[in-house]
C-alpha cells in the first residue's frame, strides 16, 4: 500500500478496499504541513489503522468510521473513530489486535490512547514524535 510512499493515499486506498461491499461509511482527513515519516513508521500507522477498521467492521456494528492524520509541530497523530457499539477497554478479549497496536506505537516512541464504552463508539489515537529518534 505504501509503494508510492504517501501515507494519506495508502489510508484512502485501505479504507476503500476494506469497506467495499459493506454498509460502513468512511471519511479521511489530513491537517497540518505533511512531512515524510520513516517507512517503518508509515507501515506501523497503516497497520494500526487497518486493525481499528477491522474491529469496526467485525465487531462494532458501526455505520461511520473516520480517520484523521494530523501533522502537528511536535508530533504526528492518527485519530480513528467509529460510531459503533463500543466496548470496555479494560475487558478486552484474548485477541492480539489492541496489544499489537500498543506494541507498534511503542516501537515508534509513541503513545496509544483508546477511549470507548459500551454503547458509545470507539476512539483510538496514536501520537508519535515529529522526528524519528
Amino acid at each position: 500500500a505504501l509503494l508510492g510512499g504517501d501515507l494519506p493515499a495508502a489510508f484512502d486506498d485501505l479504507l476503500q478496499l476494506m469497506t467495499r461491499g459493506t454498509p460502513l461509511r468512511t471519511a479521511l482527513s489530513c491537517s497540518g504541513a505533511r512531512r515524510r515519516l520513516p517507512p517503518e513508521w508509515q507501515e506501523h500507522l497503516l497497520h494500526i489503522g487497518r486493525e481499528a477498521l477491522t474491529n469496526a467492521i467485525r465487531h462494532s456494528e458501526a455505520g461511520q468510521f473516520t480517520a484523521r492524520l494530523v501533522f502537528a509541530a511536535d508530533s504526528t497523530r492518527l485519530e480513528l473513530a467509529d460510531d459503533g457499539r463500543g466496548f470496555d477497554p479494560s475487558r478486552t478479549g484474548g485477541g492480539f489486535g489492541l496489544a499489537g497496536m500498543r506494541e507498534r506505537a511503542a516501537l515508534m516512541g509513541g503513545r496509544l490512547l483508546i477511549v470507548s464504552a459500551p454503547g458509545a463508539g470507539t476512539e483510538i489515537s496514536v501520537a508519535v514524535p515529529a522526528i524519528a529518534p
